[in-house]
């Protein structure tokens, strides 16, 4: 493949997500609303695909972290948290992985470890793409803000190159990854329905020491699809097996095109412009550049249709 190491760069800021999870809707009550004194949480996981063949992790457990509405007005229980991440060195004190350099420590003293409903086991996360999201946990939690996600990860984690198979060994041995929760987050879609877009960075998660040996260290982030903006179109034909990447604001998104038809979608773009590149890594296609894409925050741009050239 021509450009490899264009594709190294591409991958290494992909978001790249996926979960196969049912929800169990029976717990809210008819009228939509959970219990009094209760919310219902939903965490959804959306994709951008890298160059393997699969991508398997395994999941064992999700939970959040919030601060009970009952906690907010006791004296003195804003302005301590006995699970401080602690320093900027993306761990925390009970070893997790922390994607935002440690969260911040004004949580309640009294702030509680919910458990989501999730299933359990090793998944390929290539099994969605391009703006397609699933369920990854949901559940009810005690009324309050939502300050962490945690997930808890297994020990059969994987990466499929080629049809060879390669264990993914997890940094350190941690198997907590701890995501920070700001008030900018969270999707209300009623006062005690609450929903969380949570996107796998899988090429910033990824790392390659040699040839045979590949290491796991989760990174993920929150967005929110009314406060980002994504785009779309075809990209033809498929033997030119193109790898797509908005370019915006000193980051870059990145997509496969399905090798069907073509099609391709990148979400969580957090600028009104993009540039797309477009990298053909069939030696016999040109690569294309479209610069000065305009897009509008909620909304999606479709490009129509790119055909890439001998």
């Amino acid at each position: 493949m021509k450009h490899f190491s264009n594709l190294l760069v591409l991958a290494s800021t992909i978001i790249f997500t996926s979960l196969v999870y049912t929800s169990c809707q029976k717990e809210l009550n008819n009228s939509g609303s959970a219990p009094a004194g209760q919310q219902h949480v939903q965490i959804r996981l959306s994709d951008n695909p890298i160059p393997f063949s699969a991508v398997n992790v395994d999941i064992q457990m999700v939970e959040v972290q919030v601060l009970p509405d009952s906690c907010k007005n006791r004296s003195g229980d804003d302005d301590g948290d006995d699970d401080h991440q602690g320093d900027n060195d993306d761990q925390g004190d009970d070893g997790d992985h922390d994607n935002d350099g440690g969260c911040s420590d004004q949580t309640s003293r009294c702030a509680v470890w919910d458990t989501l409903n999730v299933r359990p086991g090793v998944y390929n996360l290539l099994h969605l793409a391009n703006g397609t999201d699933t369920i990854l946990a949901s559940g009810l939690t005690v009324a309050g803000t939502i300050a962490r996600i945690r997930l808890t990860l297994g020990d059969h984690n994987s990466v499929v190159i080629d049809s060879a198979s390669y264990p993914l060994t997890l940094v350190n041995n941690v198997h907590h990854v701890t995501i920070c929760v700001g008030g900018g987050d969270v999707d209300m879609i009623s006062p005690s329905n609450l929903q969380l877009w949570l996107d796998f960075d899988a090429g910033r998660s990824i790392v390659r020491l040699d040839n045979n040996h590949f290491v796991l260290r989760p990174f993920l982030r929150l967005w929110l699809p009314d406060h980002t903006a994504s785009i779309s179109g075809h990209v033809l034909p498929g033997s030119a097996h193109a790898i797509v990447a908005a370019i915006f604001s000193g980051d870059t998104l990145v997509a496969i095109p399905s090798q069907d038809q073509g099609y391709f979608k990148i979400r969580g773009i957090t600028s009104t412009h993009t540039d797309l590149f477009i990298n053909a890594t069939a030696n016999c296609y040109k690569d294309t550049t479209i610069a000065g894409i305009q897009l509008t925050i909620g909304g999606n741009k479709d490009i129509g249709t790119v055909h890439l050239h001998q």
